[in-house]
């Protein structure tokens, strides 16, 4: 049985509506209050009255519902207080400030990017710092609160119910403060998630969160400091107003639960948002997406005199190793070694890969904690195994997951440890036309070379001569495929003998009209080489050659001239 009880504002309505009013056989009791006359009460500000004749309503779809009141933050100083106002201004400031250091913030977290990597975003984490990137992308959005106070203040406080209160408080006002909210919760959003995806180490996710988290609550610890008189008497009045103790009048039901719904459906899209962006972000590092593709490595002088070397038969051999052999071209492999990229040497001709020639390899090996350069049929020792980590060269401990940013002074066996070693990187993308050394044009990170006067990897060779002559009268001629396509060795240029050859070398090589004699470089050094009863074998036999073949030293040359003017080859034993 429902009745109507017509209570005066004397009457002391919230004891009734505490202890619970029903009829007599248990039902509910729906209490209906009017006031007999306007209630008048002026506010601090003057702008009219506060209360005013109403109808209200209780029912158990209010238990537990928090009272709708104006939010205790500067940002409502926005729409209370006159514009020229001392509350106004000081609003004013405070979210300036914050929006310039969350702008400062965001321009500098996506101010050091690449093309290629635009939010400059590490090349790999551990997996400790992984858990925490997910863990702080949930906790940023707990904390995250000007989202859902500026979307929940636009639900329940319409129009007519803030006139209706204040009605010399306009609304668009308090619609722009309210949006001064949503963009400072996204501001914040996009900082925390570019700090995350680019942190190295797990406290400095946590503290930057925090940091930003603070920045974002400029408002809320301004306006609690103004309560208490820090900022001065006008400011205290301003924040002490009956505007922030005035309780509005709760929408329907129906309109409330959709407001529910709205915000959790907002609050998850901004987390799957968020979780997308880290789980895109996670896939390109596991994948090497932010590792470079190929890299020119450069090896030191050392010769290791002795080296354990496993024949096609099986055999284990002493043989002579030079380290600059292994200079070049190396390219990322499709496999990863402990969430690192496997780099795998290419051919000397075309920097293709080899066919039947076992390359090299660089890798990270854990139990080392380092970088290691190996290979398979090369060993320390004849007793030792070709496991991964049966390393010729490594760095010192490291647990950086881009090789290029590791030292170059590693360590090198030459049949001792051996701590002088040399192990130079570059990678063989460019960015833009500084990188091709301004003979070219950077397309789609490789550089495409001005014409024919300038080739290589960055465009940092000059066209060669087409012949070179030798101070004792040697003549070589320049190793050509077809009219596009040079024969190369290392990148420079092959030369093919001619004529003039001093005969005392040619007997001291034994060399014979059917040889092939040729200038190359190996590596770090020009050297020739004779290839006996080669020389009429055909283009596809030396461009095979170039690709499987190992280089091997021969013998030595009178420095050269390019068409009579002295070269920068320099020739050694």
């Amino acid at each position: 049985m429902e009745q109507a009880i017509s209570i005066s504002p004397s009457n002391q309505l919230n004891a009734h509506i505490a202890s619970g009013c029903f009829t007599a056989d248990g039902t509910e009791m729906k209490i209906t209050m009017r006031r007999n006359a306007p209630q008048n009460i002026q506010d601090d500000s003057g702008t009219g009255s506060v209360f005013h004749d109403e109808k209200y309503e209780v029912d158990d779809d209010d238990d537990g519902v928090e009272p709708i009141t104006l939010p205790e933050s500067t940002h409502s100083f926005l729409f209370s207080e006159p514009i020229c106002s001392l509350g106004f201004l000081f609003a004013a400031f405070i979210v300036l400030l914050s929006y310039a250091s969350l702008l400062l913030a965001l321009v500098n977290n996506v101010t050091h990017g690449t093309a290629d990597n635009p939010l400059n975003v590490p090349y790999n984490v551990t997996f400790d710092v992984r858990i925490s990137q997910y863990f702080a992308i949930v906790i940023a959005l707990i904390m995250e609160e000007e989202i859902p106070t500026g979307l929940y203040l636009l639900r329940m406080i319409p129009k007519q119910s803030l006139h209706r209160k204040f009605p010399k408080i306009k609304f668009y006002r308090f619609f722009l403060a309210a949006i001064v909210r949503l963009l400072m919760g996204y501001l914040f959003l996009t900082n925390t998630f570019l700090v995350v995806v680019q942190a190295e180490e797990v406290l400095d996710i946590f503290y930057d969160v925090l940091a930003l988290q603070f920045l974002q609550q400029l408002d809320d610890i301004s306006f609690a400091l103004a309560k208490i008189d820090v900022f001065g008497k006008h400011l205290k009045i301003a924040s002490t107003r009956k505007y922030f103790r005035v309780e509005f009048n709760r929408v329907p039901f129906g309109l409330r639960k959709m407001t529910s719904l709205f915000l959790k459906g907002l609050y998850f899209l901004n987390l799957a948002g968020m979780l997308a962006g880290l789980i895109m972000v996670t896939t390109n590092q596991v994948t090497g997406r932010y590792h470079c593709d190929s890299i020119t490595v450069a090896f030191g002088d050392d010769i290791w005199d002795d080296a354990m070397v496993v024949t096609d038969s099986g055999e284990v051999k002493s043989q002579v190793l030079l380290f600059s052999y292994f200079n070049g071209v190396y390219r990322r492999g499709k496999t990863t070694q402990d969430g690192r990229p496997v780099y795998i040497e290419q051919n000397k001709f075309d920097s293709g890969p080899f066919q039947s020639t076992i390359p090299a390899e660089i890798r990270y090996c854990a139990s080392e904690r380092a970088w290691v350069f190996s290979h398979r049929n090369i060993r320390k020792s004849a007793k030792s195994t070709g496991d991964s980590c049966q390393w010729l060269l490594k760095s010192h401990e490291t647990t950086e997951f881009n090789l290029l940013q590791v030292p170059s002074d590693w360590i090198v066996w030459k049949g001792t440890l051996d701590p002088r070693g040399t192990f130079s990187t570059m990678c063989n993308r460019c960015n833009e036309e500084t990188d091709c050394n301004y003979h070219g044009q950077c397309v789609e990170g490789s550089c495409a070379c001005d014409g024919e006067e300038w080739f290589g990897v960055r465009c940092q060779h000059k066209k060669p001569c087409k012949r070179i002559v030798g101070r004792e009268g040697a003549q070589w001629i320049l190793g050509i495929v077809d009219e596009n396509t040079i024969y190369r060795s290392y990148d420079l240029p092959l030369y093919v003998y001619d004529s003039g050859l001093n005969s005392t070398t040619a007997i001291r090589q034994n060399v014979t009209s059917e040889d092939m004699i040729a200038l190359m470089f190996s590596g770090s050094r020009w050297f020739g080489t004779v290839q006996k009863g080669k020389k009429n074998e055909t283009n596809e036999y030396w461009i095979e050659y170039s690709r499987v073949s190992i280089i091997r030293h021969s013998f030595s040359f009178d420095p050269v001239f390019c068409e009579g003017i002295p070269t920068a080859l320099a020739i050694y034993t």
